[in-house]
């Protein structure tokens, strides 16, 4: 007890820390007390498993008056499962003081007429989302005018881009004598640069997130590509079976992927997704903690804040870009001076990611591999030599033989050229094409009009592209004008043929193309029908 009070604790605070099991301030504890105490804004940042949670409860309730009605302390979470921690801890605490201090909890997945009947108690501490906060605040059933301290657990998640709003607006709402802290294992330069609105002039306290890393867990790394990951987990629960093992996915759709296959296999897990209710996430954490399932699927999101005791592995499906999440995954074991063990099950591009954080925050993968149902070292040289032919193999798969089935294909006479290979006849109007040729000319000869499916020819000297020659057409035109002032002069349409037979003749080339149009249209002819007759004949 004595440990506690000599950084600042109240004394009832102190023997609540010694009650929970608590010997001597851990060095975050000891650290944050102070400045705390003191009404001093903070990023406060150690690695998981360090006591961040009490070290700034502790200072914070030591402030508090439980004889008062006012709203002294909001603790807000990015999780309805850490909100919902951080609840249990708060109660632990407050009922371990004996004090009377009141907590409650505001969350939007729990009903609202039952907060409301929690907040008519006067609480003096309330933990919960930003939003459901945020909307009590702003509709007046919390009074935040006299609040004095707010606190953002695993603060660099509420000011990500798809909460930064909400966590924006919150704060607004607050007054600024408010003492505001963020909290969590690593905090990023970029949610600095994002709070420094309201965090203009907080101060940094950060202890080294690595130094767990590098002493009580032990970090294993495999090879598989992506396709065989799901076969991996397989082959080690069959080779380690892990007491107690968290594995994280990037995706819900890995997740799903993951949980089918595991379910095909046979292996008992629980699954712990954001889309589950308060209860349904509960339950699995529960039968996960409690050991009745070895296995507990989740993502990034719905495991950040939990504290499950005695988790002997944490495995990473997939490893992400962000280094620093790789910290907060590898945080869930090796907790409380316990050993545990990080395993990461990456591609050739993952390898290099692993790489990169091994040398960032100072400490070795061990490369392993199954091999006869069991976990063995391997030398680096050698397992990356491995993987690198087991990645080759898998993308130069040789493609299956054509199946017999065209006809088309089938019958094409070996050798001959495709039809889109076969040589264009080469002819001196840009407008033929594929081996066809004009019919007519036009009327000055001037390229064709349609065309016709017969071979090309090349023009003949003094000749047209029909094989007519050149000046034809307009030897013929010219004689029409011509005679036309002479057939006017006569009575006669300027165009009218001259003679009889020309008469005879345009009779008879009308009636050839009555019939063959006829003809096209399938019908017959009908007795006594102008358009049999012969030119120059009886009908």
């Amino acid at each position: 007890m004595h440990a506690f009070t000599s950084i600042g604790l109240r004394d009832d605070i102190a023997r609540a820390m010694a009650a929970l099991g608590f010997t001597e301030p851990t060095e975050i504890q000891a650290k944050a007390a102070g400045p705390i105490l003191s009404g001093a804004s903070l990023f406060l940042s150690s690695a998981t498993g360090t006591g961040k949670t009490f070290a700034y409860m502790a200072p914070v309730f030591s402030t508090i008056d439980a004889s008062s009605n006012e709203l002294s302390a909001v603790f807000v979470a990015p999780t309805h499962d850490l909100a919902a921690q951080l609840y249990r801890e708060a109660e632990r605490l407050a009922a371990a003081a004996g004090s009377g201090l009141r907590v409650a909890q505001a969350l939007g997945s729990m009903p609202l007429k039952r907060q409301l009947e929690r907040l008519a108690d006067k609480p003096q501490v309330v933990i919960g989302s930003a939003g459901r906060i945020r909307d009590l605040i702003a509709q007046r059933e919390l009074d935040a005018r006299a609040l004095r301290y707010i606190v953002l657990d695993e603060g660099d998640r509420l000011f990500e881009k798809e909460a930064i709003d909400i966590t924006a607006s919150l704060l607004d709402s607050l007054p600024d004598a408010c003492v505001r802290l963020i909290v969590s294992a690593t905090i990023a330069d970029r949610t600095v640069e994002r709070s420094k609105r309201w965090f203009s002039g907080a101060e940094r306290l950060a202890l080294d997130s690595a130094e767990a890393l590098r002493g009580s867990i032990e970090h294993w790394c495999f090879h598989a590509g992506p396709r065989d990951k799901t076969d991996f987990v397989r082959r080690f629960e069959a080779a380690v079976r892990p007491s107690r093992c968290l594995i994280f996915a990037s995706s819900n759709a890995a997740l799903f992927n993951l949980a089918r296959k595991m379910e095909h296999y046979g292996i008992d897990f629980e699954l712990l997704k954001s889309d589950k209710s308060g209860n349904e996430r509960r339950d699995a954490v529960g039968r996960f903690a409690s050991g009745q399932v070895r296995w507990l699927l989740t993502t990034d999101l719905g495991a950040r804040g939990l504290d499950i005791a005695d988790v002997s592995h944490v495995m990473s499906f997939d490893l992400p870009e962000e280094p620093s999440i790789y910290v907060h995954r590898a945080g869930r074991t090796g907790r409380a001076g316990k050993s545990g063990i990080s395993i990461a099950v990456a591609d050739l591009v993952e390898l290099k990611r692993a790489s990169k954080i091994a040398v960032r925050y100072g400490f070795p993968f061990m490369c392993k591999i199954l091999e006869a149902g069991r976990a063995h070292d391997i030398e680096p040289e050698n397992f990356f030599a491995i993987a690198e032919e087991e990645e080759a193999a898998r993308t130069n798969v040789k493609l299956e033989a054509p199946k017999a089935g065209s006809q088309r294909r089938a019958s094409r006479v070996a050798g001959s050229p495709r039809p889109s290979e076969r040589p264009r006849a080469r002819t001196a109007d840009p407008m033929e094409y594929r081996g066809r040729a004009p019919s007519k000319p036009d009327a000055g000869g001037r390229g064709p009009r349609r065309y016709a499916d017969r071979p090309v020819q090349a023009p003949l000297e003094g000749q047209g592209q029909g094989g007519e020659p050149k000046d034809k057409g307009r030897d013929a035109s010219a004689k029409r004008r011509a005679a036309a002032p002479q057939r006017r002069a006569q009575g006669k349409p300027a165009n009218a043929p001259d003679s009889a037979a020309g008469q005879q003749g345009k009779a008879g080339a009308s009636s050839r193309r009555r019939g063959r149009a006829r003809k096209n249209r399938g019908g017959e002819p009908k007795p006594g029908d102008p358009s049999q007759a012969t030119p120059g004949g009886d009908s």
